[in-house]
């Protein structure tokens, strides 16, 4: 497994990217961070499966633990979830609730938003259009 980190900042924020790459399948998820004022906005690309769910909620987790008031996950790139990739939607739903803070899932496409409608977990998280409009409601 691989992992690289890369830093930039920019009027909107720090952006830090975490890559991580399976080695022999090729599988990948990718998180790029944006913190801003009182939250942080998480894009994941990839998939989210056994091997990378533990890895996103790893990266919640510890922006929770920096206090973010607000996380908002983009899910325009994630292109698969497994139902160890649901689990960790709802362990840090759950645990945002617990803070007083908000989970906000935006940009739901193809598979994933079918996963997520089958699943009814549509209706357990606010889901919104896009990042913008996901920011707007913070």
């Amino acid at each position: 497994m691989e992992a690289d980190f890369f830093w930039d900042s920019g009027p909107k924020g720090a952006l830090l990217t975490l890559a991580t790459v399976v080695d022999d399948s090729g599988s990948y998820v990718n998180i790029q961070a944006t913190q801003y004022d009182g939250g942080v906005v998480l894009k994941v690309a990839g998939r989210m499966d056994a091997v990378h769910a533990t890895t996103f909620e790893e990266e919640c987790k510890a922006w929770v633990a920096k206090g973010a008031g607000s996380v908002i996950v983009d899910l325009s790139e994630l292109t698969y979830i497994s139902s160890l990739g649901l689990r960790s939607f709802v362990v840090i739903g759950k645990l945002q609730q617990e803070k007083g803070g908000s989970f906000r899932l935006c940009c739901l496409t193809g598979l994933v938003k079918q996963v997520f409608e089958i699943t009814r977990l549509d209706s357990v998280f606010p889901i919104h259009e896009s990042v913008e409009a996901a920011l707007a409601r913070v």
